[in-house]
């Protein structure tokens, strides 16, 4: 089953999710300020999203949430502070699945472990990744793109060793048979903002990250991940389309707490979450008109994604050839 039709399938099945919150309404949690770390720094899609969902929380939780950016060791210092933390709910990790998925895979030694030291909470969102340079670059198209690389040394961003645009990038390499250099950021905005200052050529954000840029014509989209074109850049090919199949690589984005987190927390946690992505208006503002899919699901349907997607991602790394740094 594909990642987009168990999206589809989790969210269907965990729709009533959504109106449990009052189940909790009398307990003790949260009595205190909820900690939020997000291991990307600020500006990129991570950010953006993890930044909109804890003041949200906050309103349906009655407490404070407090967003903090803790980046470095492709995001494994952030991740590992929150394995670390006391496991009562009060200290969540909001990343993507390069922190859960791709990390495990690429990396031989971690400070952390995925199902040893975290519980899944609640899944949020599902974006493409769009490949982007200027808005002054010659290429109009993928293979336009090939040949303009070729013309000289060039270099590609990515958020960081191991991240999904570092992936991508690498693929790129062996299709296109390009010598193009991989530069590792700490998140997708200064990634996005050198390529916009032309310190490397490209890289593959998502559109929350760019959606001013695109409009302003500093940046260009040249193909976008999925089986779908995305809305917002109707004429733009998928990779498929494009003829670069094996490129192809969205990034979805989650909650996780500590392991050992007690399990009516995660449920409050996990049904929060899914009440904010029934409201219609908050999910059309701040995902779908910036072409994200929102993910409802519960905890153990999350648990069961992370491991088909882990298997998935361990053939995509051997096939594109990629090695960490």
């Amino acid at each position: 089953m594909t990642l987009r039709r168990q999206i589809v399938a989790a969210a269907c099945t965990a729709l009533l999710a959504a109106f449990a919150p009052a189940a909790f309404a009398q307990g003790a949690f949260p009595s205190k300020p909820i900690r939020i770390i997000i291991p990307y720094a600020p500006g990129g899609t991570t950010d953006i999203v993890g930044r909109r969902m804890g003041q949200r929380l906050s309103e349906i939780l009655g407490q404070p949430v407090v967003v903090e950016n803790r980046t470095g060791a492709n995001t494994a210092i952030g991740a590992e502070a929150v394995a670390k933390a006391p496991a009562d709910g009060y200290t969540l990790l909001f990343t993507n699945d390069a922190t859960f998925v791709l990390n495990p895979v690429l990396f031989p030694t971690l400070p952390y472990n995925v199902q040893r030291d975290f519980v899944p909470v609640a899944p949020v969102t599902y974006v493409a990744l769009a490949l982007v340079v200027s808005g002054d670059t010659p290429a109009k198209d993928l293979k336009e793109l090939v040949a303009y690389a070729k013309g000289g040394k060039m270099a590609y961003g990515s958020f960081g060793s191991g991240s999904q645009p570092h992936l991508m990038g690498e693929m790129f390499k062996k299709l296109s048979n390009t010598d193009i250099v991989h530069v590792p950021y700490k998140g997708a905005g200064p990634a996005v903002t050198d390529v916009m200052g032309k310190q490397i050529l490209f890289t593959f954000p998502a559109f929350p990250t760019i959606q001013g840029h695109l409009a302003s014509g500093k940046l260009k989209v040249l193909a976008v991940s999925g089986d779908k074109r995305v809305p917002l850049v109707p004429n733009v090919p998928t990779f498929t389309e494009a003829g670069f199949k094996d490129m192809d690589m969205g990034a979805w984005y989650a909650f996780l707490a500590p392991a050992g987190t007690p399990r009516d927390v995660v449920a409050r946690l996990n049904a929060t979450v899914n009440t904010i992505l029934a409201d219609k208006d908050f999910v059309e503002k701040n995902m779908t008109s910036q072409g994200m899919v929102p993910m409802t699901t519960t905890p153990e349907q999350m648990g069961a994604l992370i491991r088909s997607e882990t298997e998935r991602m361990d053939s995509f790394v051997k096939k594109s050839g990629a090695k960490v740094e």
